[in-house]
């Protein structure tokens, strides 16, 4: 039998090599390694970060076969690349026992055309002397379990505990073992709490241009969490609350009931952080999201399944090339050229169909960001340009002015004592408009008008608990850049819309009502006015 060899690309991509492992299953025998759907998603994970050499970071529900799958990958790396140097590092020595004897029988049980030799008689590493290749596996309490090597492969499990176990350098330790050029790190957790390393780390992984990639398996996927209910099984109350919410299978909440809550000790918030269903339960924040969060995690569910690997992680990005004769916005959330954790949010939407286009998330200089938008809306059948001008505003306006471009929104301004009103460029951000822009917001989500497509601009909304006036930092580093540049385009969308859309909401007796009144106010504006006839004038 022919075998792939690590010369050719496809032996990397893990479903074509787990397959020629073997794993203990849970009744003890030896069997095949044939990934489940859910280790599939963890395998295109992989292979998306190999091709943008990004490091990977999993958050998941307890026992779901992950820590298989990634020792797997990393014992990969051990027996098949010179020079390779790989730790696995586990939260615990029980733990770390573990994983050394599935790497042990990974290599044992290969086929013995590919099977390269190790050195005998070693407890906590594998070697392989022809390739001059190691794997160091330990555990997070062990003294230096590194031992000041270089690694450029780092398998770290259950790192949200780490703090508690080893201190909170142990991470960073870790990390300064792995060099930013070849190396490929992959961090992999049950949430613990908001905060957490791995909290902290899928925050990172939301920054453009981040090193990181974050994949969420929620336990709803994994086939071994269901169990087929007997006859006239009915849930109980608190099973059935929770199986509506999610949507859950009948074997799914069977499973739930008599296994997975138990685990839990009956405990259901403890249960949504073990066993998260989606990313709103793997950390709980303090207060209630502004923004339907129903509505959103149906978005994200219809993106990749709420897994995150459909993420977003260059600064623009194109959901839907512009159409013939269709209308387009863009609205801006300005950032300072001087700040770098400050950064543009920019949305364009499609007037007629309300629907998210494009996306720009990142840092620029004022000038640069007004070449771009200008271009943008060019693109975008000459899209009207809402800018943000308070304060930062000013110098991109400025900018885009000063290049001749005439499609941007002007509001109403009075003129200081004098009569009347002038038109100034720029949408000004003020208490009131602010509240109408996340009001208008919030009616969208609401009723499903808004179609978006960006994961990181819904994981902001999911995460926004009215930090726009507050300023406080968001996963980005930002004020909620994207939230924020979103409800602006939504303010924007009103009034591009404008009659049209209270209109199409109001039922034909509201309709008739309300032109009933604008005929009962013009008779009335004409009978307050000073009007002339022949005999004089008459008020």
């Amino acid at each position: 039998m022919s075998y792939l060899l690590p010369s050719d690309p496809e032996f990397w991509d893990p479903e074509k090599y787990c397959h020629l492992n073997k794993i203990r299953s849970k009744s003890g025998a030896v069997v095949p390694f044939k990934l489940w759907e859910h280790q599939r998603i963890l395998a295109a994970a992989v292979r998306r970060c190999y091709k943008e050499n990004k490091w990977l970071v999993h958050v998941k529900p307890r026992q779901e076969g992950s820590s298989t799958f990634f020792t797997c990958v990393a014992t990969q790396h051990a027996m098949f690349r010179t020079g390779c140097r790989v730790g696995l590092i586990a939260h615990k020595k029980d733990t770390a026992r573990s994983l050394s004897e599935m790497a042990v029988r990974f290599h044992r049980h290969l086929p013995e055309a590919i099977k390269p030799k190790k050195s005998v008689g070693l407890k906590r590493t594998l070697e392989f002397p022809v390739l001059d290749s190691r794997m160091v596996i330990a555990s997070v309490k062990d003294e230096e379990p590194l031992r000041g090597d270089t690694v450029q492969v780092l398998l770290a499990t259950e790192i949200s505990k780490w703090s508690d176990t080893a201190g909170p350098d142990a991470w960073t330790s870790a990390l300064n073992a792995v060099p930013s050029t070849g190396g490929f790190v992959i961090a992999e957790s049950t949430p613990s709490y908001h905060g957490d390393q791995l909290h902290d780390l899928c925050l990172a992984s939301e920054k453009p241009h981040s090193k990181w990639m974050k994949v969420f398996i929620p336990w709803t996927m994994v086939t071994e969490y269901s169990k087929r209910p007997p006859v006239g099984w009915r849930p109980d109350s608190v099973i059935q609350g929770y199986a509506d919410e999610h949507h859950l299978t009948e074997s799914q909440a069977f499973w739930m009931q008599t296994e997975g809550l138990q685990k839990c000790r009956n405990n259901l918030e403890k249960f949504r952080a073990e066993y998260p269903a989606n990313e709103i339960d793997c950390w709980v924040l303090a207060g209630e999201s502004v923004f339907n969060s129903t509505s959103l995690m149906a978005m994200m569910d219809r993106i990749d399944k709420g897994t995150g690997i459909c993420v977003e992680t260059t600064e623009y990005v194109e959901f839907k090339k512009p159409k013939e004769k269709s209308r387009y916005l863009i609205f801006c959330d300005p950032a300072g050229s001087w700040s770098q954790r400050d950064m543009f949010g920019v949305q364009i939407l499609d007037i007629e169909e309300c629907e998210q286009v494009a996306e720009f998330l990142g840092h620029s200089e004022a000038f640069k960001m007004a070449r771009r938008i200008a271009a943008l809306s060019k693109q975008y059948n000459d899209a009207r340009i809402y800018i943000e001008s308070n304060g930062v505003g000013e110098a991109l306006l400025s900018h885009l002015l000063a290049m001749g471009v005439r499609n941007i929104y002007h509001r109403k301004a009075s003129l200081h004592g004098k009569s009347g009103y002038s038109r100034v460029p720029g949408w000004y951000s003020t208490m009131k408009t602010k509240a109408q822009a996340i009001s208008f917001l919030q009616e969208l989500i609401d009723d499903s008008s808004l179609m978006l497509h960006s994961t990181r601009c819904i994981r902001q909304l999911l995460n926004y608990r009215g930090q726009w006036d507050k300023l406080s930092r968001d996963s980005s580093g930002g004020h909620y850049d994207l939230a924020a540049s979103m409800a602006g385009a939504a303010w924007a969308w009103r009034m591009e819309v404008g009659s049209k859309w209270d209109r199409r909401r109001m039922s034909n007796r509201d309709k008739t009502n309300m032109n009933w009144k604008r005929v009962m106010q013009q008779i009335d504006r004409e009978d307050s006015a000073n009007w002339n006839s022949p005999w004089g004038q008459h008020k």
